[in-house]
Order: structure tokens, then sequence, then C-alpha cells
């Protein structure tokens, strides 16, 4: 019964969308085919197709979830006025890192090499209205800026500096290639205070 409620009570658009989310989640990229989760929800592809025309653009919408659950994550942290700059630097790197730690499947799909041609054109960069997240995190790093905390530079190029090291960490915690997991916070905080230092 619940498999298609779903569907016929029109929200099957939703149910689509979080179904896909959780197979990425639990089962990895290559789990998610039409054909399955047809089956799980119990409908069909025709209705399928009335909200996504194919499998990449039931992708693509994954991903905008993705990227708004980031977004939703960072920008709190980011405009805090209650804790100081370096705190909040300090809350967003550690946020970066167990979301990839606890979503390490959802991570790749967001940053990773598949489907880069699919999350072109989901967020530009350069739009704040879709990249609120980076923009609030520009909005950080001016107002570092006008305390002395960070040296007056291009705030574009510093975001991506501090993304490209805090990313770089991640990526090798989840595919295995740092394999010190029991020294995580002696690292994490080595890399935020050298990350810090460096922008200075």
């Amino acid at each position: 019964m619940k498999k298609t409620s779903a569907y016929h009570h029109g929200n099957l658009k939703e149910a689509l969308l979080s179904t896909a989310l959780y197979m990425v989640e639990s089962e990895g990229l290559d789990a998610i085919t039409l054909r399955e989760i047809t089956q799980r929800l119990g409908t069909s592809r025709s209705a399928v197709y009335r909200h996504f025309e194919s499998k990449e653009a039931l992708i693509k919408g994954v991903i905008e979830q993705g990227y708004a659950q980031l977004d939703e994550l960072f920008t709190p942290i980011f405009r805090d006025q209650n804790r100081s700059v370096e705190e909040r630097f300090e809350s967003m790197s550690r946020a970066y890192l167990d979301f990839a730690i606890a979503h390490p499947n959802l991570y790749r799909l967001l940053f990773g090499e598949r489907f880069r041609e699919e999350r072109e054109g989901i967020c530009d960069y350069r739009d704040e209205t879709q990249a609120t997240g980076l923009y609030a995190l520009i909005g950080l790093l001016l107002e570092a800026q006008e305390k002395g905390i960070v040296e007056k530079a291009d705030p574009m190029i510093q975001a991506a500096t501090i993304w490209a090291s805090v990313h770089g960490l991640a990526s090798l915690l989840i595919d295995g290639h740092l394999m010190m997991s029991d020294n995580l916070e002696e690292i994490y905080r080595h890399m935020y205070i050298s990350l810090l230092k460096g922008l200075c």
C-alpha cells in the first residue's frame, strides 16, 4: 500500500527523487535504473516519464537535492553572527568532512568525475541564487578580511582555496587513501590551522 500511495496521491515526483536518493546513498551510483525504481514504487515507466524524460534527468534532480542539502548545512553556519569568524570557519570545515563521511556515495555524485555533464548547468557558481553556500562563504571571507583575520584578496580565489583543501581531505578519507581515521581529529585540526594561516 505504501509503495503505490505516493503515485495515487500525486506525489510521484517526490517519491522518485527520494527513492533514487536512497538508492544512491545505500547502494551506490550504479544502483539507479528506471526499471528498479518503478518496481520499488509499483508504478510504470510512462508515469515516470511524465516527470523525468530520462534516467539522466532523474539523476539531475537528485544532484539538485544534494546541493540543496549542502546549502542548508553551510549557509546558517556562515551567517551565524553569534559565533566568531574563526569558529564559523572551523564549523564549516568540520561539517563538510562529516557530510562526506556520512554520505560518501552522494558526495561522489555531487563532486566526482561521473555525471559531470549532468551537473553542468544545475548550479552556476556565478549565480548567487543558485550557489547560496558559496556566496555565504564569500561573505564570511569578506568579513574576515575587514577584521584582519585573512589578507585582502579576491574572495572567490580564497573560497576556491578553502574548498580545494577541505575537498581533498574528504576525498582521501572516503576513498580509503588516507588510512589514519583514528587520528582524524588531529589531522582535521592541523589542516584547519594551516588553512587559516595560509590565507593571512
